[in-house]
């Protein structure tokens, strides 16, 4: 299991309601109610179009997150490399903290600006139009000026079984290329 979606798992709880911001092809979504089939309410939403092989279990609803009206509260936002591709990231990091419940929470991947082998070292719009670049620092000062608290997971950590590859990153301070944070209101 990948590391955002073991950090996806970890955190619901049977009956939780969940919102994906910018699902793409839907594959995180639906790999996730796999995982946990008793949620409560699962709703994706993407600018673009419906994904192909979106699980019925799912709501979808084309649109940006600035457009997207519910009376619901979630328990989990998920924003799966995206933050990166937003032009006002912390417009819609308001726009959701509206929409989550008293003890909801956000969960963000972007790629990591300092990240080991991370290609995006400078700010390039035409490259995926990435309009900001994101690291550590970065992302919870950003987060914190919205009343949240942040959580990194496998910042160091690389992904294998040799104890001596998966904490040598630790020890040379290389950070992986992706960012996972976990964002908890302060409310």
């Amino acid at each position: 299991m990948n590391p955002f979606l073991k950090v996806a798992v970890n955190i619901l709880k049977d009956k939780h309601k969940v919102l994906e911001v910018g699902c793409g092809l839907g594959e995180f979504i639906d790999e996730l109610v796999k995982f946990k089939p008793n949620l409560a309410k699962v709703v994706a939403i993407d600018l673009y179009r419906r994904p192909d092989n979106l699980s019925d279990t799912i709501e979808f609803y084309q649109q940006s997150i600035e457009d997207f009206q519910t009376a619901d509260k979630f328990d989990l936002i998920i924003m799966k490399q995206l933050f990166e591709h937003l032009q006002d990231p912390l417009g819609a990091i308001k726009k959701m903290k509206g929409l989550l419940n008293k003890h909801g929470k956000i969960l963000i991947e972007v790629p990591n600006r300092r990240g080991f082998g991370n290609e995006a070292k400078m700010y390039l719009p035409e490259h995926g139009k990435h309009y900001f670049l994101w690291d550590k620092e970065s992302l919870e000062y950003s987060l914190e000026r919205m009343g949240f608290r942040c959580r990194f997971y496998n910042l160091y950590q690389a992904g294998s079984h040799n104890i001596f590859v998966r904490y040598l990153p630790l020890i040379l301070r290389l950070q992986n290329p992706n960012l996972i944070c976990l964002a908890m209101s302060d409310d």
